[in-house]
């Protein structure tokens, strides 16, 4: 089994995860505070960057699947995204509890981003 391929099926599967639960915490303030919030919940710079990113990372773990060109580009995307949405949570002075996640989810995609681009296609 080649490294690339299981590396970009468990990016797919991480970014999966990831829109998952930007999801399902849309859907809570979604109910919380109603339809008219729904547009600034989506334009949010918290939830849009990690959703954003979450595309980004299914799309490149589904390339990287599937050996095509791209792939490595668009993990670097996602990551940087993510990079840029955790360090806004840290810069934002709030507690370790609101952004330790974060941290911890960049982390893992880092590492299968310089996986993906760290081995080679055939």
């Amino acid at each position: 089994v080649d490294v690339r391929k299981m590396a970009g099926f468990a990016l797919g599967l991480f970014g999966t995860f990831l829109a998952w639960q930007t999801g399902i915490a849309i859907a809570q303030y979604f109910h919380a505070g109603g339809a008219e919030h729904l547009m600034s919940l989506l334009f949010d710079p918290e939830n849009s960057l990690r959703l954003i990113s979450a595309m980004a990372a299914f799309l490149a773990g589904l390339a990287a699947l599937t050996e095509r060109k791209g792939g490595a580009w668009l993990a670097g995307f996602a990551t940087a995204l993510l990079t840029i949405q955790t360090m806004a949570l840290m810069a934002g002075h709030g507690s370790v509890h609101n952004w330790q996640s974060e941290a911890v989810f960049l982390i893992i995609m880092t590492c299968l981003f310089l996986t993906v681009v760290s081995t080679s296609r055939k």
